[in-house]
């Protein structure tokens, strides 16, 4: 999983980006790690947007089918960190220790650079939170230098996390500094998220020191409002949330049209095979019965070849003088085997031919014979 953010000011861009990563979830030919990542960018959305039970349930399935890829060790560390921020953000300390004693410093080594960013910020943040202001300010350093040199955007999240440091130590000028720095960055990079985020610090800070009076506590109230009402996590969430129910239902309606589909298929299938078997067995039995007529039909010849080429004349001679007939070699053997009384059958052993050879020159002997006439007689 990469760590890649979407950017959240434009509504529109996110559901068009929702359109395409469910269409990478349900196509068939995404692999695992395609999938995986889908899910990824999907959890990260719904966290900008504060929607933190989608965001948890598409980063749960994002390591379910990460954990199917040949990268789900990595895929692994890189879920643990992600639930660590979101504890984090949803202020569950105890599950934030819990978590962090999970995370080894080998697994570190394999974060990019903004997902190890991030893991020292919250660490920032529980050192904050034990007195060690001094380790705090160490691990936000570390932070600053790596999102300055690789993840810019990311930058206000730091100084967020300063002016709680410099809150707890009582160093106002260098909480409107981080506050002033932190906002410069933001507005740079157009995250209005960011920039509603340090308003937001601003009037907690002015109210929990007891200046509400001042000025920059004023504006920053007013900005907040403002913000508030553009940026409307809930609302553009609610709108995403509304464009995947469409976009389920739409595949269901699809799934409903290719599985009816289906099923006229297979009816036309079944009785057309139906109609098949029908066809075969009418034509099996047609094709029997022809053969049980030529059979009989073979086995008369055979008979009148048999009865005639053994009829004797007054003399005690065979009437049939073969001589007088254009009969082959082997026409007059296989008539001397009809004579002998023979099968078809073992004619063709006899002479080493198919039985279908024999059946061959039975019908021409007959012929040539006229023995359908001379039957008759």
């Amino acid at each position: 999983m990469d760590n890649d953010k979407p950017t959240l000011e434009d509504n529109t861009e996110n559901e068009n980006k929702i359109k395409k990563l469910e269409s990478i979830i349900h196509n068939t030919a995404s692999s695992p790690y395609d999938i995986c990542r889908a899910y990824y960018q999907k959890y990260l959305i719904y966290k900008e947007l504060y929607n933190y039970d989608q965001a948890i349930e598409n980063l749960d399935l994002a390591l379910e089918f990460g954990l199917l890829t040949d990268k789900k060790e990595q895929i692994v560390i890189q879920y643990k960190i992600e639930k660590l921020l979101v504890h984090f953000d949803l202020l569950e300390y105890d599950k934030v220790s819990e978590t962090l004693a999970k995370i080894k410093d080998e697994d570190l080594k394999s974060l990019n650079p903004t997902s190890l960013s991030f893991y020292w910020m919250v660490v920032a943040r529980m050192e904050i939170r034990k007195g060690n202001t001094d380790e705090a300010d160490a691990y936000l350093n570390q932070a600053l230098d790596v999102l300055l040199e690789h993840d810019p955007r990311q930058v206000p999240l730091v100084y967020r996390k300063k002016i709680e440091l410099y809150k707890s130590l009582g160093q106002h000028e260098k909480v409107i500094e981080s506050f002033e720095t932190g906002l410069a960055y933001a507005k740079k990079y157009e995250v209005e998220a960011y920039v509603l985020g340090l308003y937001d610090d601003m009037t907690y800070y002015y109210s929990e020191i007891g200046d509400v009076k001042n000025p920059q506590y004023a504006e920053a109230v007013q900005q907040v409002k403002k913000l508030s009402t553009a940026h409307d996590g809930t609302n553009r969430s609610g709108k995403l949330l509304r464009v995947e129910k469409e976009l389920l239902e739409k595949r269901k309606a699809q799934e409903a049209a290719e599985e009816k589909r289906n099923q006229n298929l297979l009816i036309f299938l079944v009785g057309t095979l139906i109609i098949l078997l029908f066809l075969s067995f009418f034509f099996y039995k047609a094709a029997k019965q022809k053969r049980i007529l030529a059979e009989q039909e073979m086995d008369s010849m055979r008979n009148a070849l048999e009865r005639v080429t053994q009829e004797l004349n007054e003399s005690g001679q065979t009437k049939l003088d073969l001589n007088t007939y254009t009969l082959t070699e082997r026409q007059l053997q296989i008539i001397d085997l009809v004579k002998q009384g023979k099968s078809n059958k073992e004619i063709g052993e006899d002479l080493f031919i198919s039985v279908n050879t024999v059946k061959y020159h039975l019908k021409i002997i007959y012929e040539t014979l006229h023995i359908s006439n001379r039957s008759e007689l």
